[in-house]
């Protein structure tokens, strides 16, 4: 059985066994073999933009004698999405994932949009706002000394508040305890009389609220 570090193994959590999966930077194919192995989704397949990262899956896969496809391509530009309903996209900043979900006709069946990033998080989420996609669950892992933020994006009508798409779920005190320190430790960077200084104190101020509660 396929090993997955905990990172990966959050983003199996939101998936259906009806769903049909396209893993995008599948790299060396583990989360489409560890979905397939435990019988998780209907269907999966690994692409990636690299040669050499996705011989290293098809690698893998026959090595798992499943029936699991590969497709090398530059994010969903190459791929037909027309027989699935999920794409994966975990391990890229926000601006690889904006470019990757850019091509709207591409979206057409995509209602499940399972999405992990390390930074610029609000404007990641600001973007799925404007996409038409609902941010209806987070998980905040922590794996390998860094926080990993994971969101499961629904397409609907229905949306977020403001203060959701600013900050997030929030629901993880340690991961909010983290925002804080390290919100601090930039406050003491910063002159109390600058635009940016009196941002991030009030971020600071409502991350406090929300932990207390």
């Amino acid at each position: 059985m396929t090993n997955l570090s905990n990172r990966l193994v959050s983003l199996s959590l939101w998936v259906d066994k009806k769903d049909n999966i396209i893993d995008v930077g599948s790299d060396h194919a583990l989360l489409p073999i560890y979905l397939k192995e435990n019988n998780l989704c209907n269907k999966v397949i690994a692409t990636d933009i690299n040669q050499n990262a996705l011989d290293s899956g098809i690698y893998n896969i026959k090595r798992s004698n499943l029936d699991i496809e590969s497709y090398l391509s530059n994010g969903l530009k190459d791929i037909d999405t027309t027989d699935y309903n999920t794409v994966i996209i975990a391990g890229m900043g926000t601006k690889t994932i904006k470019e990757i979900l850019s091509y709207k006709e591409k979206l057409k069946t995509i209602d499940k949009l399972i999405l992990q990033s390390n930074k610029d998080l609000f404007e990641l989420r600001e973007f799925m706002d404007k996409k038409g996609y609902y941010l209806k669950e987070e998980q905040n892992i922590f794996d390998k000394g860094i926080w990993y933020s994971a969101y499961l994006y629904i397409k609907s009508d229905k949306k977020n508040t403001e203060e959701e798409i600013k900050y997030g779920l929030l629901n993880n005190k340690d991961f909010i305890n983290h925002l804080i320190s390290k919100y601090e430790e930039l406050l003491s960077k910063i002159p109390p009389k600058n635009k940016a200084y009196k941002e991030l104190k009030s971020k600071v101020d409502y991350l406090k609220v929300i932990i207390s509660k």
